[in-house]
């Protein structure tokens, strides 16, 4: 098995903490400049992969820049030859002044047997009254359910990217993990959605239209997809989802006609368009003007920019992950509309 990026520290996984104090030490002796440790969450990264698991610590090392953290990375692969080991770092950030802020890192490989340990010895790393954020790179193994939630269970955020999901079963695990637990869901994809949230809700905002949400009779959105793979269409999953929540429904209901279609486009897993239709005949759509790179609505023929989020721009992925550390509470609409998400999903 391979360590992590090279400059890290292995160090027995019974003495980590130990290691840690040693390292800290050594970092003040040989630093010229005034080293602060801090830490305003524990964010653990789950990953199966090597390749994951050097972008969880590519992406968290950038991320503990804006909210300091104790980073650990944990890379489990039941396939793996049997062995578990673990390595440790700092990551600083110079903030001027001469003054630099480091968090530590730990990272824990496991394979085989030994992933049942990982809970537990993840468990006694996190430091005590501090908020701890779960980040699951890829698929959620819903056929391990109870390695997820014996991970889970300290976690006060569960941080995902549905567009990883393989299947609806994903979805309808976090939205149990939500419904039972009193850990947080937050989806980085529907995150990236904004922008159509805004553009959608923008269609609502005259007086003439804020009744008209419960006339919805045909919702149909045109998936950025380049395969049948379930999380490349997820994104239009959740705009449906949404806007049925938010017109107070549940997706049980028949009297709305969804479509979902595909598109091939550059931004796979996102959404490409939107129409929607109402009970007197008149519809409503949403498209991308690529020149101006905004979203456009469209209703009876009036063309709308929303004020808001109007420009499509890549977000990295650490700074997804900072806007979800920074929230001080849920999202309450996020957790409605997984539930609804999950009725849809049969129609996908």
């Amino acid at each position: 098995m391979t360590g992590p990026i090279e400059g890290d520290i292995r160090v027995d996984v019974t003495a980590i903490e130990k290691s840690l104090s040693e390292l800290w030490r050594g970092e003040k002796k040989e630093g010229d400049h005034a080293v602060t440790r801090a830490a305003l969450w524990n964010v653990v990264a789950h990953t199966s992969s090597s390749d994951h698991h050097a972008t969880a610590s590519e992406t968290l090392c950038r991320a503990a820049a804006a909210v300091p953290q104790r980073t650990i990375v944990v890379r489990a692969n039941p396939s793996a030859d049997a062995d578990l080991a673990s390595w440790i770092s700092a990551n600083c950030h110079r903030i001027g002044g001469g003054q630099q802020v480091c968090s530590e890192e730990i990272s824990i490989v496991a394979g085989g047997e030994y992933i049942h340990r990982v809970p537990p010895v993840v468990n006694a790393l996190l430091i005590p009254d501090m908020p701890v954020a779960v980040w699951w790179l890829g698929d959620l193994p819903n056929e391990h359910e109870t390695y997820v939630e014996s991970l889970l269970e300290p976690a006060d955020r569960l941080i995902v990217d549905s567009v990883f999901f393989d299947s609806p079963a994903d979805l309808a695990l976090v939205s149990r993990v939500a419904a039972q637990t009193t850990t947080e869901p937050a989806d980085l994809n529907w995150v990236r959605l904004e922008e159509w949230r805004t553009a959608a809700a923008s269609v609502f905002d005259p007086p003439s239209m804020r009744g008209r949400l419960r006339s919805i009779r045909r919702v149909k959105v045109i998936a950025s997809a380049k395969s049948n793979y379930f999380g490349e269409s997820i994104g239009s999953l959740l705009f449906a989802a949404w806007l049925t929540a938010q017109a107070g429904r549940s997706g049980d209901e028949e009297s709305i006609d969804y479509r979902f279609e595909r598109s091939e486009e550059s931004e796979t897993g996102g959404v490409a368009a939107v129409e929607i239709g109402f009970e007197d005949g008149s519809s409503a759509s949403i498209a991308r003007d690529r020149e101006r790179g905004v979203l456009v609505a469209n209703m009876g023929g009036e063309l709308t920019v929303p004020e808001s989020v109007t420009r499509t721009h890549h977000q990295r992925t650490d700074d997804l992950i900072v806007r979800q550390l920074q929230r001080t509470a849920g999202d309450a609409v996020l957790v409605k509309t997984l539930l609804v998400a999950a009725t849809l999903a049969k129609r996908l």
